[in-house]
């Protein structure tokens, strides 16, 4: 039979043997926690931030947008390799701030980048863009930069027709063919066709119907659909085919 102190002693082992149970799957939960606990550092993108303004003292419209675009300028004949964008609808006057997010693994630091801007109103019509892009550090990227665009002073020439026919692009994560005509791109996607009208661009073919837009540029591309940005569009050339042998 036990006695009170017994019991007492017994009651006590009981609570240590629980306390001690309890450390140990907080322990072991914490353990687990930082094996299955993601890198943050990794999923994080790169970001260039600063403003737009220009010289003149006239307001923005109310439907204007400020679009920044950070390019690949190595080749001074080309005129650029898309990277990343940003499009900013202000609600304010100048300077329009921007924090441009790009992919640190698209940056190759041998290479050659720059800034542009370009604001536009509601009708895609140009209203002020860069004359010369401006040259990003990426030693000092955390700098903010800041873009001047000029004003346009003469109307800006209707979208020009790219060549018909149809042209094969693949991108990361999404293959198309796109079919050119005059003032139109249609988008061969697998199990749907997008067509997208032309508008006014400061550079390149940009077609957009407000949600998707395809932005062409030599043989690079910026294709966004669904508020997701496509990266790494290009024009997929096949090889030509081998000559045959005469005999």
């Amino acid at each position: 039979m036990f006695t009170h102190s017994d019991r007492k002693s017994k009651n006590a082992m009981i609570l240590s043997i629980r306390t001690t149970a309890v450390v140990l799957s907080i322990s072991l939960l914490a353990g687990c926690s930082s094996m299955f606990k993601k890198d943050a550092s990794a999923s994080l993108s790169g970001q260039l931030s600063g403003s737009v303004t220009y010289r003149e003292r006239a307001a923005l419209p109310p439907d204007a947008r400020v679009i920044v675009s950070l390019e690949d300028r190595t080749r001074a004949e080309s005129s650029g390799t898309f990277v990343a964008q940003q499009v900013i609808e202000p609600r304010t006057q100048v300077p329009v701030a921007f924090n441009l997010r790009y992919q640190p693994k698209a940056i190759d630091l041998k290479r050659q980048y720059a800034l542009s801007a370009t604001i536009i109103d509601g009708t895609e019509q140009i209203l002020w863009s860069t004359d010369q892009p401006v040259a990003v550090n990426f030693a000092e990227q955390d700098k903010p930069i800041a873009i001047t665009v000029n004003r346009m002073r003469n109307p800006v020439e209707p979208p020009k027709p790219v060549a018909k026919g149809a042209v094969p692009f693949q991108c990361d994560e999404i293959s198309m063919i796109a079919h050119f005509s005059e003032g139109v791109v249609e988008l061969s996607l697998a199990g749907r066709t997008i067509a997208l009208p032309q508008v006014v661009s400061a550079s390149g073919a940009r077609y957009t119907d407000g949600k998707t837009l395809f932005w062409n540029k030599g043989d690079t591309a910026l294709f966004e659909m669904n508020g997701k940005e496509y990266t790494g569009c290009h024009v997929d050339r096949e090889p030509a085919p081998a000559k045959p042998v005469k005999k």
